[in-house]
């Protein structure tokens, strides 16, 4: 359901969850009331360009849609973290990444973490596979795209509130305000699902680390794959693929329609 405006204290909001079961991949859904003051939005790596076109030019679709999303959780009260990782010398003048800069560490949370580490993989997907073939880098363009690290900010498509919102990269900083906060409930949308989404230092996995609930907008994220690898599927149905191994082994799912009030997003060609 989506609340116009500012939301009212103390009033929650239903998020719909779906995972699946570890042993059967039976899909599992469940509705829960969640607090705003208790919820946290991380947008990772939403960057205004990709070393890949395709990649860049399906970040520009989406980025409309996840604004709406960031605008209507904002008005709830949510707390928002724009993390657009290798990009903060663009915001060391913006007010919102100064504010994270102030956030104390907790020793706790950076035990935890290891640091600014990334996760590679969580006790419940041990001996599990990827769904797909990312040894080539994903890039689904012919001729392929030259790599490089291109990204300089956000795209600018996605608002940042000076006020309200933090800009920072810091999985430290991050898990550090949820803790101080009591916010438990974290949602993570961004690209590339099958890389930084589910291994940054903020990304699904040590947000399960860290003990939160924890959670994939599914229709907010991409993959980097190249439907010319295994298993020949076309690139969106590979995005499916590395969510349903999300849901059945990291964390649930839920889609932008809990806060646009509209249809999920789909991209043009996945239609």
């Amino acid at each position: 359901m989506f609340f116009a405006g500012q939301q009212a204290a103390g009033e929650t909001f239903p998020v719909h969850l779906q995972k699946r079961n570890a042993e059967t991949g039976e899909v599992q859904t469940e509705v829960r009331q969640w607090s705003p003051k208790e919820t946290a939005i991380v947008v990772c790596d939403m960057w205004n360009q990709h070393w890949c076109k395709g990649a860049t030019a399906r970040v520009g679709e989406m980025a409309p849609r996840m604004n709406e999303v960031l605008t209507a959780a904002r008005d709830k009260g949510i707390t928002i973290f724009h993390a657009p990782s290798e990009c903060m010398k663009f915001y060391e003048n913006h007010p919102a990444h100064k504010r994270a800069l102030g956030i104390p560490a907790d020793e706790t949370v950076k035990n935890t973490l290891g640091g600014e580490k990334w996760n590679g993989g969580l006790p419940s997907e041990k001996d599990k596979k990827y769904p797909l073939d990312q040894s080539d880098g994903g890039c689904d363009c012919e001729p392929k795209c030259k790599g490089g690290q291109p990204w300089r900010s956000e795209i600018a498509a996605l608002m940042v509130d000076e006020n309200k919102d933090f800009v920072t990269d810091s999985g430290v900083t991050i898990g550090s305000y949820l803790k101080q906060h009591g916010i438990k409930n974290v949602i993570v949308m961004g690209v590339h699902t099958n890389m930084c989404v589910i291994g940054r230092p903020f990304g699904l996995r040590q947000q399960i680390c860290l003990g939160n609930n924890t959670v994939l907008m599914r229709d907010m994220t991409d993959t980097m794959y190249n439907h010319q690898r295994s298993p020949f599927v076309s690139h969106f149905k590979g995005t499916d693929l590395i969510i349903e191994y999300i849901e059945q082994y990291i964390c649930p799912s839920m889609v932008s329609a809990d806060f646009t009030g509209k249809e999920r997003f789909y991209f043009n060609g996945a239609k």
